[in-house]
């Protein structure tokens, strides 16, 4: 997701369903607090630092 991939080139690239995709990411969403792709990718990113 990180990467810009769609649900169904993350289901394709992990050999599972887009609908368990969209199961997880939906998770992920609640226990972050947040509600949308560009969210979590801000989150991940606003953490990183380069070594």
């Amino acid at each position: 997701m990180a990467r810009g991939l769609s649900t169904a080139e993350i289901a394709t690239d992990l050999f599972i369903s887009p609908h368990t995709v969209r199961g997880h990411l939906k998770a992920v969403f609640g226990k972050a607090g947040i509600s949308s792709r560009g969210e979590l990718v801000a989150r991940l990113f606003s953490s990183w630092r380069p070594r």
